[in-house]
Formats: C-alpha cells, sequence, structure tokens
C-alpha cells in the first residue's frame, strides 16, 4: 500500500487538510490518495467568509471500499465522512474516486 499525499505547503499543513486525510484513512484505507488544498484559487469568492483559509480541495482515491459502487454512492461515501468538515467551513470538493480494480 502507498500513500501520495500532495500539499502545495506541504510544512504547512493546516487543521482541515489533516483531519480530511486522517478521516479518509480511517474510513476507506485507500490504496492511493492524493488531496491538495486549491483554496488559494478560490480567495476572492464572494461566499467564503473572511478568514477561511482551507475551503477547497482536490481529492483522489483508489479504494477496494469503493469496489461494485457507483460514482454517485462513491461521491455520498466522502460527503458522508467529510460532513463535519462542511459544517466547519469546507465549501467544494473536486473529487476524482476509483475502485482498485
Amino acid at each position: 500500500m502507498s500513500f501520495y499525499i500532495i500539499s502545495k505547503f506541504r510544512k504547512f499543513m493546516k487543521q482541515r487538510y489533516s483531519s480530511i486525510k486522517k478521516k479518509i484513512i480511517e474510513e476507506l484505507n485507500p490504496e492511493v490518495l492524493e488531496i491538495r488544498d486549491d483554496s488559494y484559487l478560490h480567495k476572492n469568492h464572494g461566499n467564503i467568509k473572511e478568514g477561511d483559509t482551507e475551503t477547497h480541495f482536490y481529492i483522489k482515491i483508489k479504494s477496494s471500499a469503493f469496489n461494485n459502487k457507483s460514482k454517485l454512492s462513491m461521491h455520498k461515501i466522502i460527503y458522508d465522512i467529510l460532513k463535519e468538515e462542511f459544517k466547519k467551513g469546507l465549501h467544494a470538493l473536486e473529487l476524482n474516486l476509483s475502485d482498485n480494480k
């Protein structure tokens, strides 16, 4: 098993990034996990609250937990895992999800 964790500012990993990573690893035990904080691309959007810095993420996951699941089901799994993060200011995800087949 190998993990590929990507962060634009790896040495400055922030709380939400770390929380997302931990929750996905605990729930899905992925073969591949890539996480990228793209929040800087959206910093001037009107619907982002002042001070929110970790709002937009790209996440790529390859996991056997997705075997025999539809794309919609895979997305629902991720949104359920991260529901508390959305309540705390996570705004959007770009997801690239696949099973391990």
